[in-house]
């Protein structure tokens, strides 16, 4: 009887192994699609992903070299791409829209975007959605670092081309 158990009990730990590796593999495939995807559309406008960042379904990077962001958003069904020249842009900044929850406990984050001002006040702002609540997994899972981090790269990007003016 403890060898049937024992047998049992490695052809289930098997089987859990085998759908670990299968879930590892598909998302590394998908993963790599999105990025091939944001590499494309760079070299369609002659640039090259030197830096990027790969969460949720969504990817952003940057070519240092003609300081072009490029994004691609793939949520509810719908992919939103999107190319921003930072040397058009005045000011980047991190939005966060939150909702209390219900027994007015704490603070929910809605939404984390980053958001472009144009140097041109008559252009309306650029917004990057890297969290939104209603179609992204119930928890962030490091998204309010990402945004952070490249809040920093977009300003001091724009910042280092407002100097070399």
């Amino acid at each position: 009887m403890d060898s049937g158990t024992t047998i049992i009990g490695l052809m289930f730990l098997l089987f859990c192994v085998i759908i670990f590796m299968v879930m590892i593999s598909n998302n590394r495939k998908k993963e790599k699609k999105l990025l091939q995807s944001l590499e494309n559309m760079a070299k369609e406008n002659k640039c090259k992903i030197v830096q990027f960042d790969i969460w949720n379904n969504s990817v952003i990077g940057i070519d240092d070299a003609t300081s072009v962001l490029f994004a691609i958003r793939n949520a509810k069904e719908e992919s939103i791409s999107s190319q921003i020249d930072l040397s058009e842009m005045k000011s980047c900044r991190v939005e966060k829209t939150n909702r209390v929850t219900d027994d007015n406990d704490f603070k929910e984050i809605e939404k984390l975007e980053l958001v472009f001002t144009h140097k041109d006040k008559t252009i309306p702002d650029i917004f990057l959605h890297f969290y939104n609540r209603e179609y992204d997994t119930g928890s962030l899972s490091g998204e309010l670092q990402l945004i952070e981090k490249w809040n920093t790269i977009a300003n001091n990007t724009i910042r280092i081309l407002s100097i070399n003016k």
